[in-house]
């Protein structure tokens, strides 16, 4: 049974692999060659409301997480809220701190491999804590069980729904788009072999667990 107390010395991993994931998306965002398909979501309904890209993406992870709790039952963890309630706010912390913007195709090529390898190595390092996936995660696994639709086939046709309207609301779209679409679940997935995690036998922890442990 998944213990609390243990699970908060996951803490410091978790929080160094929110910041490394929001260091490389901001770094994506500012090779302006595009990004991946949420982030291109982002863009757009930051345009569309005024809002920084921050704000947005910890607005809609909210809604999502609260839709994804309440209508597919989806099991959240500590990472799960965290993940809402801090990504944000590291984005915006480091997109004003790293204030620049690059010259040429080559400096924006560099800056978008860089974000896509920092990007990647935060995800695989926050979710090898276990303390719960994001809520885009969760949501997959919510309507690939909803639908019927195993997640290889459910996940492409959401992020190919959000890259759409994204782009529709005035998000950028561009040969970083494809780029960062094809090769981020490689990257992932090799970070997850360098830090020896395997996702397939490794349960993310839920606060249902911690609930179910109380009361015992």
């Amino acid at each position: 049974m998944t213990n609390l107390k243990a699970d908060s010395k996951k803490l410091p991993i978790l929080f160094l692999g929110y910041i490394i994931l929001a260091l490389g998306i901001v770094l994506t965002k500012k090779s302006e060659l595009g990004m991946a398909p949420w982030g291109v979501f982002h863009q757009g309904l930051s345009v569309l409301f005024n809002l920084s890209f921050g704000v947005i993406t910890q607005l809609l992870g909210l809604i999502i997480l609260t839709l994804s709790v309440v209508l597919l039952k989806t099991k959240i963890g500590i990472g799960t809220i965290l993940n809402v309630l801090v990504v944000g706010v590291f984005i915006d912390a480091i997109d004003y701190f790293l204030n620049f913007q690059p010259v040429n195709l080559i400096e924006q090529s560099v800056i978008l491999v860089l974000g896509l390898l920092t990007m990647t190595f935060g995800r695989s390092l926050y979710i090898s804590s276990t303390l719960g996936s994001g809520p885009r995660d969760g949501m997959f696994v919510g309507m690939s069980n909803a639908f019927n639709i195993e997640i290889k086939y459910m996940k492409p046709i959401i992020e190919l729904t959000v890259l759409v309207i994204g782009y529709l609301l005035g998000g950028v779209v561009g040969y970083g788009t494809i780029i960062l679409s094809l090769t981020s679940g490689y990257f992932v997935q090799y970070f997850f072999k360098l830090l020896k995690f395997d996702p397939k036998t490794s349960k993310q922890s839920s606060i249902n667990e911690y609930i179910l442990k109380k009361a015992k």
